[in-house]
This record gives C-alpha cells, structure tokens and sequence, in this order.
C-alpha cells in the first residue's frame, strides 16, 4: 500500500531505531504494526489512512491484533533471520 507518508521517520519504540511509515505498514506481515496508530497519531491521522486502505477484513483483523512485547518480537525476528540465512 502506497501512501504520501511512506518516508517519513519515527523511533520505534519496538526496534529502538528509525523506521519509516512503509516498514510500519508491511512489518506484520500482510498487517501493519499493531503499533502503528499510537505512533502515528500525533503526525496525521493514521487510523482514518488505514481504514480508507484495508479491505473491512484486514480491518477488523489489525484492529483485533494486540502489540506483542519487546522480547518476544525481537525473538522471532532473529528466528525468522536464521531461517532466512
């Protein structure tokens, strides 16, 4: 999904570096980040974005997802890059 806001940069506070707005909205995968409302809220109006863009489906699926703690998402990041290698 392409956006106007792709390039833009925030710290996130999952990863503790800068991310741009197109890795929030992919790094679920098929999802954005569970996170991405709160991080975004303060630069444009993220949830009205993504409700605009989402089919009703992947909606109600990203609107049910709850964030995942640090570890456990650091974890299976490393996991998925051992796989990857």
């Amino acid at each position: 999904m392409k956006t106007a806001h792709d390039d833009k940069l925030i710290r996130c506070p999952k990863l503790g570096d800068e991310m741009t707005f197109a890795y929030c909205l992919r790094e679920a995968g098929d999802l954005p980040c569970a996170r991405v409302i709160s991080c975004w809220q303060s630069a444009f109006d993220v949830e009205a974005l993504l409700r605009e863009r989402l089919k009703p489906d992947d909606w109600n699926r990203f609107a049910c997802a709850r964030p995942k703690d640090k570890i456990t998402a650091l974890m299976e990041i490393i996991e998925k890059a051992k796989r990857q290698k």
